[in-house]
């Protein structure tokens, strides 16, 4: 016989799976603790487990008394590494509504891993941009970009509010071709964490790209910083003979996937 800790493993894999299908939508109400026990053929001990579980990743919600239940939240942005697009793009295609607060811009001079990135020389200056991006109304994404200031002259005087791609290729025609992508799992720091609405500590997907124009000159180096319960990470590896599609006609991207402890 299974043992409850198995059971409830399972449920909570099948629940999973059910939730990510996306079939439905934030807010649905999927059931009382009676209902949904008697439609899993679990225990009512085992269902509070497996939903409890699933609250604290930000999947459902509970609401007790009459007319409670427990309702379907956000479902978790798919963020597809083999292509570059800008986040209210893909926000827009998975049916949210992108918004953007712009968290602090400056001009100043590069620190060593924007000078390395970026192929600048000692001294050079760059436009520096913070933005806590939006899905729904609430906190997604904190993105930090930088830019070469003499390559987008002006650019902290444009609207910053939607995507910085599209912004460069229609005020300086400058076209993405390729990025490359660091992966990582990192702890939310207390600033980060107030910005996100997250618990200090808790965990985040960390995503430091270097990105490049059509002659592959480096024009933006970043790090973004997601809700790891509001994302999903997605690779897509062409077989031989296959070329990747993307966004942008020409656009390809490569990414390094690893995990890096964090103690304290």
């Amino acid at each position: 016989m299974a043992t409850e800790h198995a059971v409830a493993e399972s449920l909570r894999r099948r629940m999973l799976t059910e939730l990510s299908a996306g079939t439905l939508p934030p807010g649905a109400r999927l059931g009382s603790e009676r209902e949904l026990a008697d439609h899993y053929g679990v225990s009512r001990s085992t269902l509070r487990q497996v939903l409890a579980a699933l609250e604290e990743a930000g999947l459902v919600r509970r609401v007790a008394g009459r007319g409670g239940g427990t309702f379907v939240n956000h479902a978790k942005v798919e963020h597809d590494l083999t292509k570059v697009v800008g986040v209210p793009a893909y926000l827009a295609r998975q049916g949210y509504s992108a918004g953007t607060r712009v968290v602090a811009t400056r001009m100043g001079v590069a620190d060593v891993p924007t000078r390395r990135a970026l192929q600048l020389g000692e001294g050079d200056l760059v436009v520096d941009v913070r933005r806590l991006r939006l899905a729904d109304g609430t906190p997604f994404s904190l993105d930090h970009a930088r830019f070469p200031a003499d390559r987008f002259p002006g650019l902290l005087e444009q609207s910053l509010g939607g995507s910085l791609y599209e912004l460069i290729e229609k005020h300086y025609g400058v076209r993405i071709a390729d990025a490359e992508e660091i992966v990582e799992v990192v702890h939310a720091t207390d600033e980060e964490a107030a910005l996100l609405a997250v618990a200090v500590g808790d965990a985040l997907v960390s995503i430091t790209r270097t990105t490049y124009d059509t002659t592959g000159t480096a024009i933006e180096f970043s790090h973004d910083l997601f809700r790891s319960d509001r994302i999903r990470i997605t690779v897509r590896t062409p077989g031989r003979g296959l070329r990747g599609a993307s966004e942008h006609s020409d656009a390809s991207h490569f990414a390094t996937i690893s995990s890096v402890p964090v103690t304290g």
